[in-house]
């Protein structure tokens, strides 16, 4: 027996040390992107996703978010928190440096989580951490937080803080100086991104490549041919509709998994007419969400109808509305509207084919209950301006990614919330909000979540569609890549096989 278990052992060592010396250093990396970054690339100004999908690479936070969804160290090694929930102490990775050569430190954290809290950041999530009352820095290498309540979405909210360095003079709107495996050597705008390997990465061994290129090409058609032709190496969440040309490419593979995100049609609740519970309703019943999928995306998704992913615990199986367009049709009658009396106009993000898509097949469904739709394709920089900020719009279709804790998933539905570019407004949401921020028992924060989207869903606050699975398409010889339950891009564990 002892000897079969020798075998066994020595047989798992000889697998592991294959797959070790089977990794190759070195190489460059095309990635195709389908805009450039129209913002700033500071990461506590940012604010589109594709934005932190390349800044991933180059900025670090104390925790990160691993492949299967748990909290686990990144620049700390360990921390603690107080029995009352009052106090969290962190241990920081020592020999860290940043991109510039100097040493990483718990100065370093205060710095930053002072300045993400500054109004003069802009930073869009800074009401999160209103909750830190102090910040200590007992030694070099530990940092200490009080807040003024227990919170129980903090640990989740450390892990999206990325540090940066408190001495530096540099322009993070236009500069990057991170700890993260690559730093940003050059950025041609409108043109690509040129990401360098970091030689002195904390990690040893990582990353593998020298190089690697966000690319922009705004055309989908036209991404897909540059994968075919090695003029990128990659395409992150390639549109469903190519899997069929995938497959029957020998030169290329996919990875897919649930891309743990809510896309859904946005609804401007203070809108006229949209301010009519009655119309809201008629949208919802107006949508058939099979028939969607299947058209929009290969039947590669699930139907959704809350503000949550499947792939959450918090989940919840509560379908308000089922497709019944009969009565899509009488709640508009009873809101004063006949056949064709009614339009509305649906803002489509410009980057965004897929979202693109669900919205033409959407209004085909909405003029066939009697209601007139205007599709209107919006640049990316217009849709943050006037759609997400400026609230100016009847709809729009937008997905939204999941996160480490459900509360700074639904915080943007607070009544007052930067982030509520839907404009609900309910008393009741507000306090079970405020409830789940403070709650640690998991049944009881489940039962919070789930008034909270049944809420959404009675108030038919905006129409929940479905949560696609992500596909990455990859020339056969990209090696080691991982699709996250987080909108990232993650080139650190990619290598070229030879």
């Amino acid at each position: 027996m002892m000897m079969k278990k020798s075998l066994i052992i020595l047989f798992v060592l000889m697998l592991l040390a294959a797959t070790h010396f089977s990794v190759s250093y070195g190489g460059s990396v095309g990635v195709a992107i389908p805009t450039d970054i129209s913002e700033t690339i500071d990461p506590h100004r940012a604010t589109g996703a594709l934005t932190f999908e390349i800044l991933y690479n180059i900025y670090e936070g104390l925790l990160q978010v691993d492949q299967d969804g748990n909290l686990v160290g990144l620049l700390a090694t360990d921390w603690t928190i107080s029995e009352d929930g009052l106090n969290y102490e962190f241990k920081l990775k020592e020999g860290v440096t940043f991109h510039d050569g100097t040493p990483f430190t718990s100065e370093d954290v205060q710095f930053t989580y002072e300045r993400i809290m500054d109004p003069a950041t802009g930073y869009a999530k800074a009401s999160n951490y209103k909750v830190i009352q102090e910040i200590k820095t007992p030694d070099a290498y530990t940092v200490q937080f009080s807040l003024i309540k227990p919170y129980s979405p903090f640990l989740a909210l450390v892990s999206k803080i990325h540090i940066l360095p408190s001495y530096s003079d540099a322009n993070f709107d236009l500069e990057c100086v991170g700890t993260g495996p690559f730093y940003l050597m050059e950025w041609k705008r409108d043109s690509y991104l040129h990401l360098h390997r970091f030689e002195a990465y904390h990690t040893p061994g990582v990353p593998y490549l020298d190089e690697a290129y966000f690319k922009v090409i705004p055309d989908e058609n036209s991404r897909f041919m540059s994968l075919q032709t090695g003029v990128v190496d990659v395409i992150p969440r390639i549109d469903q509709s190519f899997m069929s040309r995938i497959e029957s490419d020998r030169a290329i593979k996919y990875v897919r998994a649930p891309m743990n995100l809510v896309q859904f049609m946005a609804i401007n609740n203070k809108q006229t007419p949209l301010d009519d519970l009655r119309i809201r309703q008629a949208l919802h019943y107006a949508i058939d969400r099979e028939l969607l999928i299947e058209f929009v995306a290969e039947g590669l998704a699930r139907p959704l109808n809350t503000h949550m992913t499947l792939m959450s615990p918090y989940a919840v199986d509560y379908d308000k509305y089922p497709y019944n367009p009969e009565k899509a049709m009488e709640l508009l009658e009873k809101a004063g509207y006949g056949f064709g009396d009614l339009e509305l106009t649906i803002a489509l993000p410009q980057p965004y084919e897929f979202h693109q898509r669900t919205g033409e097949v959407i209004a085909q469904m909405l003029e066939a209950v009697g209601i007139k739709i205007k599709l209107q394709i919006v640049e990316w920089g217009t849709w943050i301006s006037d759609v997400y900020n400026g609230r100016k719009y009847d709809m729009t279709i937008i997905g939204i990614e999941g996160e480490p804790d459900p509360y700074i998933y639904l915080d943007r539905f607070y009544s007052y919330a930067s982030r509520n570019f839907t404009n609900v407004s309910s008393e009741a949401i507000d306090g079970w909000l405020d409830r789940l921020a403070v709650e640690s028992d998991f049944e009881i924060r489940k039962e919070l979540v789930s008034n909270v989207l049944k809420e959404l869903a009675d108030s038919a606050a905006s129409v929940w569609l479905m949560e696609p699975d992500e596909i990455v398409a990859l020339r056969n010889n990209v090696m080691g890549w991982t699709i996250y339950p987080v909108y990232v891009d993650s080139l650190k564990d990619i290598w070229i096989q030879e």
